[in-house]
């Protein structure tokens, strides 16, 4: 790349104070030129004085020569996606070239971002994804290349050692190229939380630029192996999973894919419901049928079944 690109770094946050702060003292460590970095925190909705703290924190970065430092606020929780997407339609003026997505529990090695740049010098690649691992076990994947089979409406993820082509991965920790991005319209608020980084990478796809995966960068991720299991974590996940799959499966092979999962995948989800609680727990029985039932009936965003609090 000829010139040294402005980069803008998108973090939604919700009552996430302590760790989105690490999150930020990684990017001071960044071995990237702070007046190449615009910072846009979204505040969705938190009352642990997030904003406070950030305003605080941003007078000290300032002096650090970055070209930009945003923050923006919600008084109600966006979600995750809902939030980014809120985020980007209220900041004015943007110079930025590419977006960096992340989580606000995120910590990035010091060389993270220059390697996911690198591999964007191609023009036809639109997203490139870090190996994020998790933060107490350095040595193993949290998340990797994903991919599609639009055949059978399954999602898997690999973690490759090289650089590779996939089609999707995870907005906790990539690198999105602006214009791609703007392409497709950016995030879709419709899925609020879960899937929407799935997604957006398939309808970049869709536009003929590639996805890749690249495991020199790496991103550590504080979450617990396997996620965080509620049933309203439970009810996005399987709901959205749904909706996906019926925006963007072949319209012929749609009816077949979603009889399959009646028969084989709600009984399977349920069964490994009532095997992990060692016995019936209502509350997520319930989440998976009213994920199944708001799926079928195309009801997307904000489930009036776990409203935001």
């Amino acid at each position: 790349m000829a010139t040294v690109p402005v980069v803008l770094v998108l973090i939604p946050t919700r009552n996430n104070r302590v760790e989105l702060l690490q999150t930020i003292e990684s990017l001071r460590g960044l071995d990237y030129p702070k007046n190449r970095m615009e910072l846009l925190v979204f505040d969705n909705g938190s009352s642990d004085g997030t904003c406070d703290r950030i305003r605080e924190l941003y007078g000290h970065l300032e002096r650090e020569g970055w070209l930009r430092l945003i923050i923006e606020q919600s008084p109600r929780n966006l979600g995750a996606f809902g939030g980014r997407a809120e985020a980007l339609s209220r900041a004015t003026g943007l110079q930025a070239d590419f977006i960096l997505s992340l989580d606000d529990d995120v910590v990035l090695e010091p060389q993270a971002l220059t390697v996911l740049l690198q591999a964007m010098e191609e023009p036809t690649v639109g997203v490139v994804g870090a190996r994020i691992v998790y933060a107490d076990a350095l040595d193993e994947a949290a998340s990797g290349a994903g991919y599609l089979n639009r055949w059978l409406g399954t999602f898997y993820q690999l973690t490759p050692r090289s650089r590779t082509v996939c089609d999707f991965v995870s907005t906790c920790g990539c690198l999105i190229r602006r214009e791609a991005f703007e392409a497709v319209g950016g995030f879709d608020r419709d899925y609020f939380t879960s899937h929407g980084d799935v997604d957006l990478c398939i309808k970049i796809g869709a536009q003929g630029y590639t996805i890749l995966y690249e495991p020199e960068a790496v991103i550590r991720h504080k979450v617990a192996r396997g996620g965080t299991r509620t049933p309203e974590r439970v009810y996005y996940v399987y709901r959205n999973k749904l909706l996906l799959l019926r925006k963007h499966l072949p319209w012929r092979w749609r009816p077949a894919v979603f009889a399959l999962y009646g028969a084989l995948w709600l009984p399977k989800l349920l069964s490994s419901s009532v095997a992990h609680h060692r016995g019936m727990y209502g509350a997520e029985i319930r989440a998976i049928l009213l994920a199944m039932l708001d799926a079928a009936l195309d009801r997307r965003g904000e489930a009036r079944w776990f409203p935001s609090r």
